[in-house]
């Protein structure tokens, strides 16, 4: 009875030790994060497949008996087997370090890695084992904002330097001390201003680089406020670009968006870097001018826009409908106000457009109104 007893014992023990073969192939198999097993010398025991597929190998077991010096550059290679020897000499894992990986190709990936003593039953330590999730991306984003934020100190610091010579200007001048205290006064506000601005960084669309809604609000006010006083004239124009539905559906999303493109280095060549342009949104655009002559506007974007549409290897004709409106400056007037008079204005055109006569053979109706280049 006791030896069937023991060779009972025997067949649940040798069952759970395949079940828990079984479980660790199939974490290793399906883990996104990558696993690694490594002996006493750091050589791969066993990994995961997603470990495997980052070294560019379709099978684990290629990776078994190899070192990190037959997979990375010497440089973080040697960093990592000092990091597992030390693991192994004193048993004190590494936890959540970020590691730079340097490859023979040149690249450089970042991990966020642990790494821990793989012991037996009896407290030996056998090797080292490690689990890494990759963190490049996060990296690179924590680069561009360090570059963006060293970018806004150069700024203030260049701004800060305007100051200062304004300061030695009142300074020679004791006669012109109220004029350059304005000045100095107004110079402050717009560095207040423009630090506001820049601070935030969701003022630009980021398909053209224009400014997007938010940004054009925020300065075009200003803008204003400025033109009023000084009772100078100024336009806002709404653009709609007319048939982008139809240029996606024909030629594909990436055609729309180099349209879009199109739209915005058009509207760049008509105006001076003082005006300000941006893209509302999807298809609309607007643009703050400094002058009032409406026609002279019209005339000018309608001229390079055909010139657009002549270069080489156009498969369709760009349209715009525009609205535009002058400023008034018997009052003032909301900047939200003067953008839906000038879209009212330009839904007026675009209805008027769709009523008018047909074109005779310059170009050939090709799926919902766009016009295809011949």
């Amino acid at each position: 009875m006791l030896k069937k007893n023991q060779l009972a014992q025997a067949s649940e023990l040798a069952a759970l030790e395949h079940t828990n073969e079984d479980l660790l192939r199939a974490f290793l198999e399906h883990i996104p994060a990558c696993v690694y097993f490594k002996d006493r010398q750091s050589r791969f025991v066993r990994i995961s497949q997603s470990q495997a597929e980052k070294f560019g190998f379709s099978d684990p077991e290629l990776v078994t008996g190899k070192t990190d010096f037959q997979i990375f550059s010497e440089e973080h290679a040697k960093q990592a087997f000092a990091d597992e020897q030390e693991i192994i000499r004193t048993g004190i894992p590494v936890i959540d370090k970020e590691e730079k990986e340097t490859w023979p190709d040149g690249r450089e990936t970042w991990v966020l890695t642990t790494k821990l003593p793989l012991k037996d039953s009896a407290g030996r330590v056998l090797g080292t084992m490690g689990i890494s999730q990759d963190i490049t991306e996060r990296k690179r984003v924590e680069q561009e904002l360090e570059l963006y934020r060293a970018g806004l100190e150069q700024l203030v610091a260049n701004r800060t330097a305007e100051l200062m010579c304004v300061n030695l200007e009142l300074e020679r001048d004791i006669a012109a001390r109220r004029v350059t205290e304005k000045a100095l006064a107004e110079k402050a506000a717009e560095l207040a201003r423009s630090n506001q601005i820049l601070e935030n960084i969701s003022l630009t669309d980021d398909l053209t680089g224009l400014y997007n809604r938010k940004g054009f609000l925020a300065l075009a006010e200003h803008r204003e406020k400025l033109a009023n006083r000084n009772r100078e004239p100024f336009s806002v124009a709404f653009v709609d670009l007319d048939g982008l539905k139809q240029i996606n559906d024909t030629f594909g999303h990436l055609e729309g968006d180099r349209a879009l493109k199109d739209t915005a280095n058009l509207l760049r060549d008509c105006f001076r870097e003082s005006d300000i342009i941006a893209r509302l949104g999807g298809d609309e655009f607007a643009v703050f001018i400094a002058e009032a002559d409406q026609a002279n506007i019209a005339q000018r974007i309608r001229a390079k826009l055909a010139e657009l549409n002549l270069a080489p290897g156009r498969r369709y004709a760009l349209s715009f409908s525009m609205g535009i409106v002058a400023s008034d400056l018997s009052q003032d007037t909301d900047m939200e106000i003067l953008l839906k008079r000038a879209d009212s204005l330009m839904y007026q055109e675009k209805r008027k457009a769709r009523s008018g006569p047909r074109p005779k053979r310059r170009v050939k109706q090709a799926g919902g109104g766009l016009r295809r280049v011949k």
